[in-house]
């Protein structure tokens, strides 16, 4: 049994694309991050205030809020493509039977 080759051709182009998304997300939400902590800074516990955890916050923060923000588009594309999903297990379907 031969598999047949796949008709997609993603390229650099897209990992290209992929990179710099995610660059921008990235950014816009390392901003967001700071001004938030900016903002709720006077209110947080002595202990959390300290240099080690606004700086936990600081990176850990956009890379969260990233892999939400890919999580999230890749449900909001199954949600509007429903038959880009049925046609892939169609695919493996034929490729195991």
């Amino acid at each position: 049994m031969t598999a047949r080759p796949s008709t997609a051709r993603l390229g650099c182009g897209f990992v290209f694309l992929v990179v710099f998304v995610s660059c921008a997300l990235l950014a816009i939400n390392g901003m967001i991050v700071l001004n938030v902590l900016e903002s709720v800074q006077g209110s947080l516990p002595p202990m959390l205030r300290e240099t080690r955890w606004m700086q936990a916050y600081v990176f850990l923060g956009p890379v969260l809020m990233l892999v939400v923000q890919w999580w999230a588009y890749d449900v909001a594309v199954d949600w509007l493509w429903p038959m880009r999903h049925s046609k892939n297990q169609a695919a493996i379907q034929s490729r195991k039977g």
